[in-house]
């Protein structure tokens, strides 16, 4: 874990770096500072995540890949809900002879580079959306969900698509982003989901996830039946195992808690973009809600599509409060999500004892040899 936080205090302060030499007028040489700044981060947090041997379900990811040859490519379920995109850039990186090594590398660039891209452009407070990133867990989904955290990269950069109104572009970047994994398909929500928040839309919304998480068990044949449609192999117990502890549905909730307490100096005036990142934490919380009656493992990667916008929609919350408000909360909370990492990491589930990697040394040997 200690790698792991000297990680998050570099990055959180090559982002300080590069948030605060763009204030005032942008000459080339901030602009270059930015544009630097920006790409360490993603070579770090990318360069980290590629060099894990190890890690959730990293090791099923290795295995998977190692298995590839033309033959088994040929008998690959090809349809929508059985990740044909995922398999085919496999495939295709390993007939160019691509290690297994740069099998995680390949996706770890290509994933932290979408996620920096969308927060660097929409943040408030690029710092704190980078510590955010590290304490909410929206980083560390990187190291366990591939295919998920990939289709989420790709559709973060088509919701940028979709807040300049460039339409056909978004439905081709969810498009992309589900022949990665089908989940994205909720994306397709976010035409939807520009309505000020606070209002009838918003409780009709939070009514339906509490609904949903009341009557899931009397619904579980029918949640099974959609996820078999989007290619996924669940049965009726994988969705009665241990749900999400209340703890962490709590912490995933406090961004929707802090925009009901300032509703009215928040949303005043607010733009499509931030009721956006505001609607879709708010997504992030409810399906974590409805883990509380299913499983965790389940619902807590379902509401992880959504975990990249609380990182944005904190921050800018912070800003718009302003004054001694702004100054108390910031405080209370990085000592919250602090706490938080620390359980996640630490106690819940230890990163160091899932956690191994490569040397540097070690990587760039092999790729010498």
């Amino acid at each position: 874990m200690r790698e792991l936080v000297v990680l998050m205090l570099i990055a959180v302060a090559l982002a300080w770096c590069a948030d605060h030499v763009t204030v005032g007028p942008v000459n080339p040489n901030r602009r270059h500072r930015m544009i630097v700044c920006t790409l360490v981060i993603i070579i770090l947090l990318a360069g980290f995540a590629g060099l894990r041997t190890h890690c959730n379900d990293t090791g099923a990811y290795r295995h998977g890949y190692e298995l590839i040859t033309e033959s088994s490519w040929e008998s690959t379920d090809k349809s929508i809900g059985a990740n044909p995109l995922f398999n085919w850039v496999n495939y295709q990186l390993k007939m160019h002879g691509a290690s297994t090594q740069n099998f995680l590398m390949f996706w770890a660039f290509l994933t932290v580079g979408c996620y920096i891209a969308f927060v660097h452009r929409y943040s408030a407070n690029y710092s704190l959306t980078i510590f955010l990133l590290f304490t909410t867990g929206c980083y560390t989904f990187v190291f366990a969900g591939i295919k998920q955290a990939a289709a989420v990269g790709i559709a973060v950069i088509a919701v940028m698509f979709a807040l300049r109104k460039k339409w056909l572009l978004f439905i081709a970047g969810i498009a992309i982003a589900t022949l990665i994994h089908p989940y994205a398909l909720m994306y397709l929500l976010v035409p939807f989901m520009e309505f000020r928040p606070w209002t009838k839309k918003t409780y009709w919304v939070l009514a339906i996830f509490l609904a949903a998480g009341f009557l899931l068990r009397p619904l579980i044949g029918t949640v099974v039946n959609i996820t078999t449609l989007l290619g996924e192999e669940y049965t009726i117990s994988s969705f009665t195992e241990e749900g999400v502890s209340i703890f962490r549905v709590l912490v995933c909730n406090v961004p929707l808690a802090l925009s009901f307490i300032y509703r009215r100096r928040l949303f005043a005036d607010s733009s499509k973009a931030e009721n956006l990142v505001i609607n879709l934490t708010m997504l992030n919380g409810a399906i974590m809600f409805v883990g509380l009656f299913g499983t965790a493992n389940y619902f807590a990667r379902l509401a992880n599509y959504f975990l990249i916008f609380q990182s944005l929609s904190l921050p800018w919350m912070l800003k718009k409060i302003g004054g001694r408000d702004r100054k108390i909360l910031t405080a209370l909370m990085v000592l919250g999500y602090l706490a938080y990492f620390y359980y996640a990491n630490a106690i819940n589930q230890p990163f160091d004892q899932d956690f191994a990697r490569l040397r540097l040394s070690e990587y760039l040997a092999q790729l010498g040899g």
